[in-house]
């Protein structure tokens, strides 16, 4: 009999998060499936998302055993070509018996729906890896307004030097010299971080953070005191760079920048689990650039 990887996923996953991931046998993979805290992962969402085990087999086909209203289950069934199929409202002894045919090389898909357009499927049956490292196309992308300001006045201070209007040429000149200063200095921060990198889930209380490639140390999500965002109190500034502080119980920190993971990503890592929201504290825009990691 062969032996094909199990994994299991949690009503507090996200999308791509599995545990226990290995290979197991058909007679342990059915115990794997009966021993799932199926009663207490109800109420949960349905469907791809919902709490699962998911089966792949040697050719690279998946079947997801998951809940399905009134503790009955759902199957689904995605193939190599990228089929779709599902099977609803079905009994635990019908999971079982396509389990089995699953694991004999073949699956009975005439009680199932076929779907004939739905891409991108694939995400809800293969792992991700949940790791986040900082991305030079993104700090430039950060930086675009501070970038499109200099540029617009360093033009300027150009199209009036030319025209011998040397008193506006200076002063667009003046004018952009700080927009300069800002970027370089961004840039120049980025750069010495740009090993920083962070690995976390919505579902695992443990997460990894590293300051460079070397670095990877492992940190816990019950061990948080708060997570506030920085911003600049400026309401006219072009700054779209936030910073992330995570204040841990004992005291500790750890600090980056949404080039690294953005605000909206974070905040999705932490479930009502852990009771934790993102505190908002203005700064003002000199204190902003000096707490830039």
């Amino acid at each position: 009999m062969p032996e094909f990887i199990s994994k299991l996923q949690y009503k507090t996953c996200e999308d791509g998060e599995y545990y226990d991931e290995k290979p197991r046998n058909l007679e342990e993979t059915l115990e794997l499936i009966k021993n799932f805290p199926w009663q207490r992962e109800q109420y949960a969402d349905l469907g791809l998302t919902g709490p699962s085990v998911t089966i792949l087999d040697k050719k690279g086909n998946h079947l997801k055993a998951g809940i399905y209203y009134g503790g009955r289950f759902s199957l689904y069934y995605f193939d190599t070509s990228h089929h779709f199929y599902d099977y609803r409202n079905i009994t635990i002894d019908k999971v079982y018996d396509a389990v089995t045919n699953f694991f004999n090389g073949y699956v009975r898909l005439d009680n199932f729906e076929k779907h004939i357009f739905e891409p991108g499927k694939k995400r809800y049956f293969i792992t991700e890896k949940f790791d986040y490292r900082v991305n030079p196309w993104k700090v430039l992308l950060l930086t675009i307004i501070w970038d499109l300001y200099f540029i617009l006045f360093s033009v300027l201070s150009i199209v009036f030097l030319i025209k011998i209007r040397e008193p506006f040429g200076l002063l667009f000149a003046v004018v952009a010299i700080p927009f300069v200063y800002i970027i370089i200095l961004i840039l120049w921060k980025c750069y010495f971080k740009r090993g920083q990198h962070l690995q976390i889930s919505r579902g695992n209380d443990e997460f990894f953070f590293g300051d460079s490639a070397d670095e990877n140390v492992l940190y816990n999500k019950t061990d948080i005191d708060k997570i506030t965002r920085y911003d600049d109190t400026s309401g006219r500034s072009p700054n779209t760079i936030d910073i992330f502080e995570i204040l841990f119980k004992d005291g500790s920190t750890i600090v980056f920048t949404n080039s690294l993971i953005s605000g909206t990503t974070l905040a999705s890592k932490f479930s009502d689990k852990w009771k934790l929201k993102i505190g908002l504290e203005q700064v003002g825009l000199v204190n902003f650039l000096r707490m830039i990691p």
